[in-house]
């Protein structure tokens, strides 16, 4: 444990002094804090905490893929992993100090941004913040160990740029993080309950803009949870300490594992008649409230 505290507070302050990594850190979510509730909410409070979700999936998603995943597969191309490697560091180690370096870094952003948009937007305060702060770190963990297993399952950073391309745009549009979960087709929004932002998205909202306990999205969190020790054990599983060790077929078929919950979760999510049922509502609600702001705007 003291080995992983190091490795993460060593990865921290790197992290800090490289100028790119700090825009991409700090500066790249702000831009686009402004964004989602200057321009796509209008600075209306409600719809500003119905956005908030969405907006901490977007961080997630882009910190996930693009910060943790591929910066791991650089390290190994470079032979910067085979200096750890000599040192007593299990892989475990290895991949959890890594994560935590990051979930440290994207911590504070997050908070910021909740202040923030109580600060300026005026965004009703509703839900409990702990059960906010277990919602996303679970949506973090979860998709951070989906990078991680595309790290494991690539050779060089090209495949791994391919890889979380991919991966990006179906989460980015298929998760209702960029296009409302009730603006999409039916069949997308029961597709989307298989994705670890959908689920994040959907108790988020439910806390924020309808003011639900943490209780009630008790599905949401299992499945979070499900995915992020799934993911996280596989990646390890696969962690590679050099670029000559390719990974196999063999590999790939057990990365499958990860998606297990995924499936599993979105399979009994999209059953579950009271699931079902209570989402419904909240998206018929959020969508005749956003259609009222939209016509109180133009008048």
């Amino acid at each position: 444990m003291q080995s992983i505290l190091k490795m993460t507070w060593m990865q921290v302050k790197l992290s800090a002094r490289v100028r790119i990594a700090f825009f991409f850190t700090f500066i790249f979510p702000m831009v686009f804090f402004f964004v989602y509730f200057g321009l796509f909410a209008r600075s209306q409070p409600q719809v500003v905490a119905m956005l908030f979700g969405p907006l901490i999936s977007f961080v997630v998603i882009s910190s996930s893929l693009f910060g943790l995943s591929v910066q791991l597969v650089v390290m190994r191309e470079r032979d910067m992993l085979r200096r750890y490697h000599l040192a007593p560091i299990s892989a475990g180690e290895m991949v959890i100090s890594r994560l935590l370096g990051n979930y440290f870094l994207f911590l504070p952003v997050i908070v910021l941004q909740y202040v923030l948009a109580v600060w300026i937007y005026h965004m009703p305060v509703q839900g409990s913040v702990f059960g906010l702060w277990l919602l996303f770190t679970l949506g973090y963990l979860a998709l951070s160990g989906i990078g991680l297993v595309v790290a494991g399952i690539v050779n060089t950073m090209q495949d791994a740029q391919v890889f979380n391309q991919i991966l990006f745009f179906i989460l980015m549009f298929l998760s209702g993080t960029t296009i409302p979960l009730y603006e999409l087709p039916k069949f997308i929004q029961h597709l989307a309950l298989v994705f670890p932002p959908t689920l994040m998205i959907v108790a988020s909202e439910g806390m924020m803009a309808q003011g639900q306990s943490l209780a009630r999205h008790w599905p949401e969190i299992i499945g979070l949870a499900l995915t992020m020790v799934t993911s996280l054990s596989v990646a390890i599983a696969l962690f590679r300490w050099e670029k000559e060790e390719k990974a196999t077929r063999r590999s790939r078929i057990q990365a499958a594992l990860a998606l297990i919950p995924l499936i599993a979760v979105g399979l009994w999510l999209n059953y579950s008649s009271s699931f079902l049922r209570q989402n419904r509502a909240m998206f018929h609600a959020m969508g005749a409230r956003t259609a009222a702001h939209a016509r109180n705007k133009h008048r």
